[in-house]
């Protein structure tokens, strides 16, 4: 299976240049182009970790991410209508230009990175909740938070 995967190491999608898409903007994992009123989304195969691209890729990375994301906001649309017009490809999204609302959040169900170093250092709030005493590295939080 490493063979299958170091092989496929030249063939990653890290990076685009559509000129007819319009003008282009590089995120952290897509590539975003903007053409009168829609956006083309191109989920390509970087890493992202603590916001800081990562010089290596992973096959097929983006198309397991776009799809996903695709997935989701099929099945979300009856909830809350989205800006997804069409998905053309398995790493392209074409959705409606609109004004993004900058929300960021994380659901921990474990104690680990931030929560992990906050917990050591003494507190036992994290977000809001008590945490209990007692939990080590890793542990499984009673609750998500």
């Amino acid at each position: 299976m490493t063979d299958v995967i170091s092989s496929q190491l030249h063939h990653t999608l890290d990076q685009t240049h559509f000129d007819d898409f319009g003008i282009r903007y590089e995120g952290k994992v897509r590539d975003t182009y903007f053409l009168d009123d829609r956006i083309v989304l191109v989920t390509t195969d970087r890493i992202s970790a603590f916001d800081h691209v990562l010089k290596e890729t992973i096959p097929f990375k983006g198309q397991v991410l776009n799809q996903l994301a695709a997935y989701f906001f099929e099945q979300l649309v009856d909830v809350m209508p989205n800006h997804v017009i069409s998905v053309p490809d398995a790493n392209v999204t074409v959705a409606m230009r609109c004004e993004t609302v900058p929300i960021e959040f994380v659901v921990r169900g474990y104690l680990a990175g931030h929560a992990w170093r906050t917990y050591r250092s003494g507190e036992r709030q994290l977000c809001g909740e008590v945490l209990p005493e007692g939990l080590r590295q890793n542990s499984r939080l009673p609750e998500a938070i």
